[in-house]
């Protein structure tokens, strides 16, 4: 499975450990049949992997320049990048509001939640959910926030919060579901022609003459 998609399968199967799967027994094999819920589990892990990982460059690099690095080839970036073009504006991406605020952290202070893209003129806020947003994924639900919950609750509480708290002080929010486009079964978008027509339609209240 990981050497068909050209990934390492040592790194594969690390990876697998770290999303602390249920159902795989310490030190088993990973086995699955085709189509189950556990296969399922596994392709979620190796599209995670097929989708950040990047060529080895000379230097070395911050975790924030690698962040950035694999948000600009991912399917929000791809998003973004449509609804920049549709609506003729330069959005800010991962923008931050003094009122939008997550859990409060070690420190007792609470960090204000990103949020995809911020079109000022128009006081719009376009999220891209990805397919996490709206089914259990084991990679990325496992780990444990500082508040004590899963990374997948915590996802849930502050999408409800954009959604509540930005109406409130005058902005739109638009929220963009990749089951809206064309992907594959574990969510990654196809990018074709037919996402901006989409994206038009969806932003066509936005759009200026």
């Amino acid at each position: 499975m990981a050497r068909s998609a050209g990934i390492d399968p040592k790194r594969f199967r690390a990876v697998l450990r770290q999303a602390n799967i249920s159902w795989h027994p310490h030190n088993g094999r990973w086995e699955a049949l085709r189509d189950s819920a556990e296969h399922r589990d596994m392709l979620q892990v190796l599209e995670f992997l097929t989708t950040t990982q990047r060529p080895e460059v000379t230097g070395h690099r911050g975790k924030s320049e690698r962040r950035s690095t694999q948000r600009e080839d991912s399917d929000e970036a791809w998003i973004v990048d449509l609804c920049d073009e549709v609506l003729g504006e330069q959005s800010l991406r991962q923008h931050r509001f003094a009122f939008l605020t997550g859990d409060r952290g070690p420190t007792g202070r609470a960090t204000r939640l990103p949020v995809d893209a911020y079109y000022p003129s128009r006081q719009l806020v376009v999220e891209f959910h990805e397919i996490q947003h709206s089914q259990s994924v084991a990679h990325f639900d496992k780990r444990q926030t500082v508040s004590g919950v899963s990374r997948g609750e915590q996802r849930r509480r502050y999408d409800e919060l954009r959604r509540a708290v930005l109406p409130m002080h005058g902005i739109d929010l638009v929220i963009l579901d990749y089951s809206e486009f064309e992907h594959g079964s574990v969510g990654r978008l196809k990018r074709t022609d037919k996402d901006r027509r989409v994206i038009e339609d969806r932003l066509r209240d936005y759009i200026k003459p």
